[in-house]
């Protein structure tokens, strides 16, 4: 019996307008056991559908970024939608980006597949009027095409990312934009792609990747998931995927599971897991059975592999140089002590400047008078004497700054532009208790360099005469070093000493070098603390800095393209100087007064060998 006409009319409406039934009944796709199957939508591809089918129904244009684990079909699903709305709509073009020539193989072969295996059906398959083999697809209907009288007249295009400067001629009303985390310039990139994309309902664009640490894709991930653009921020955790868990073999192996177990090195994050995510037994019967076989008994490649969360699949990729778990620890205890949002119980820190209390007079290096801070105050924002965008952050009360502890304060200078940023680098000021190590305050600017010197001068004597240590690598310290020695007579500015020698007798050269045999102990040092986790670090600044830094392919460490790493810098070099150099004892200050006043007395002026 043939169904009335008004139930053909349905179907065919159904069939053009509800993806997930058309894909059901007529896309064909290849599963893991390379078996020809009907695509049968899975849950997180089903969500994704219904949040951008949300997006039009509202009047608004698709838009999403997905941020994807290993083997949950958004490739698929996402080369299954452009496919359909090519071959039931009119005039749609489909642009699909890759990352590089083989992934845009792939992705051509799942839409052509799934166009092939399309029922022979002049309304559900149009005929080809034009293809280019793993690039171009013409959906064309009859042979009319050639007439100017084609239907749907569609085209489905992949091309790489490195060959995007081709397709600027084009206007897309859909794209695939894959792993676009391991793209080379990707702001540049994107930008030139979408701006030939209609903002209307219909259009579609749709960002696909994994993470690669915390570069540009991530800004624009924070982006779409804090609401600063119009992209849904789609994630589907494994814990979500149905097929991710795993039977036990008897009633009697379940009860014997223990969460949390301590003789299974898998098991230290099952109890958090349990209680962030509600995990079931087999849940995390199926995570412990997939690191031991799956990941070679790796825990960081099944974080990599299958994330439970965002921050989780950002940390575990990239080419980190610390480890990335203790840094997600790290993270997660800043935000106590550096909240995003402020309260009573967190206040985080206090924020305001140093100026200066007392002035004195100095003979600078060429014998003139000048006029040198010899005490400083702290003042709170409240005060109103704080420039808003350049203040410092303190984390130290003051009975513990008044109870004569000793302090280091570590300076990176900036040396300019960057190769890997449009802005310029920061000066960057790290303050740690010599005796803790912990971090008690910190400043970032790009002020001007002549501004720095007297900054540091007050930093250093609000902290008790702090010993200053400036980086002089690249020369961009020097003069910042001979004003503090040479014109302000500051006494406790760092010098390092010769290794390599019996004698540890000081170097005449002033500052901090940061050259090949520092370097790596700076690093592997910050490690070391980051694992014992006596790193005491207090900044959410510093924090975002540590899980940005990077090993390049030479082998070299340093900020990802577009971050920086100046507070690093500053806080690596203060934790060096705390190792080599000795705390000062009280009687470093001679008849209450303090080493600085003692030092520019001696000899009429300053003497070089104190300090």
């Amino acid at each position: 019996m043939q169904p009335a006409p008004t139930d053909i009319d349905a179907i065919r409406e159904r069939v053009r307008n509800d993806f997930p039934f058309w894909a059901e009944n007529f896309a064909h796709i290849v599963d893991k056991r390379a078996e020809k199957v009907l695509l049968k939508l899975k849950p997180g591809q089903l969500e994704l559908d219904r949040q951008l089918e949300a997006q039009r129904a509202a009047g608004k244009p698709r838009r999403a970024i997905v941020l994807k684990a290993r083997q949950l079909g958004f490739s698929t699903y996402t080369q299954a939608k452009l496919i359909h709305e090519c071959t039931l709509h009119e005039r749609v073009d489909a642009a699909v980006v890759a990352q590089d020539t083989k992934t845009g193989d792939k992705l051509y072969r799942i839409g052509e597949r799934i166009y092939t295996g399309l029922p022979k059906d002049a309304e559900l398959k149009p005929k080809l009027g034009r293809h280019r083999r793993s690039k171009f697809l013409h959906f064309a209907g009859d042979e009319m095409w050639q007439e100017g009288e084609a239907f749907p007249d569609s085209t489905y295009a992949v091309d790489t990312a490195g060959e995007y400067d081709a397709g600027r001629g084009v206007t897309p009303t859909r794209m695939h934009l894959s792993e676009i985390a391991f793209w080379p310039q990707i702001l540049q990139k994107l930008t030139a792609l979408l701006q030939g994309v209609p903002d209307t309902p219909d259009s579609l664009v749709v960002y696909e990747s994994t993470a690669n640490g915390y570069n540009a894709f991530k800004d624009i991930w924070d982006d779409a998931e804090e609401g600063r653009s119009d992209f849904v921020a789609f994630f589907w955790p494994w814990w979500k995927e149905t097929e991710y868990a795993l039977a036990f073999a008897s009633e009697t192996e379940r009860e014997a599971f223990e969460i949390g177990d301590a003789r299974n090195p898998y098991a230290e994050e099952e109890p958090q897991l349990v209680d962030r995510f509600e995990l079931s037994p087999e849940q995390l019967n199926w995570r412990r059975s997939t690191i031991a076989n799956k990941c070679g008994g790796d825990i960081r490649i099944f974080h990599q592999e299958y994330p439970s969360s965002p921050e989780e699949s950002f940390i575990a990729t990239g080419q980190k140089v610390f480890d990335p778990y203790r840094v997600k620890q790290l993270v997660d205890r800043v935000e106590v002590t550096d909240p995003r949002v402020r309260t009573v119980e967190n206040p985080g820190p206090e924020i305001g400047d140093f100026q200066v209390e007392r002035m004195g007079t100095e003979v600078n290096r060429v014998g003139d008078d000048i006029e040198v801070p010899q005490s400083a105050l702290w003042l709170p924002r409240e005060r109103g004497l704080v420039n808003p965008k350049e203040p410092f952050r303190l984390w130290l009360p003051d009975d513990e700054r008044e109870g004569r502890r000793q302090y280091i304060a570590a300076v990176d200078v900036s040396g300019g532009r960057t190769e890997t940023t449009k802005d310029t680098d920061y000066h960057a000021i790290q303050v740690i208790d010599h005796r803790t190590r912990e971090q008690v305050a910190e400043y970032r600017s790009r002020i001007e360099p002549e501004q720095l010197a007297p900054l540091c001068l007050l930093v250093a004597l609000w902290f008790n005469e702090a010993w200053l240590a400036i980086e002089r690598t690249g020369g961009w310290g020097v003069q910042l070093l001979r004003i503090l020695y040479l014109d302000y007579h500051y006494p406790f500015v760092y010098r390092p000493k010769r290794t390599g020698q019996s004698s540890e007798r000081t170097e005449l050269r002033l500052g901090w070098d940061t050259n090949q045999r520092t370097k790596p102990e700076m690093v592997g040092g910050m490690a070391g603390l980051l694992q014992e986790q006596t790193d005491g670090i207090k900044s959410r600044a510093l924090a975002s800095e540590i899980r940005t830094y990077t090993r390049t392919e030479k082998g070299t460490t340093e900020a990802e393209p577009g971050k920086f790493d100046d507070l690093l810098s500053a806080y690596m070099i203060a934790q060096q100087v705390a190792r080599e150099l000795p705390v000062r004892e009280d009687d470093d200050v001679e008849g209450g007064e303090s080493a600085f006043v003692v030092a520019s007395q001696r000899l009429g002026g300053y003497d070089p060998r104190y300090g």
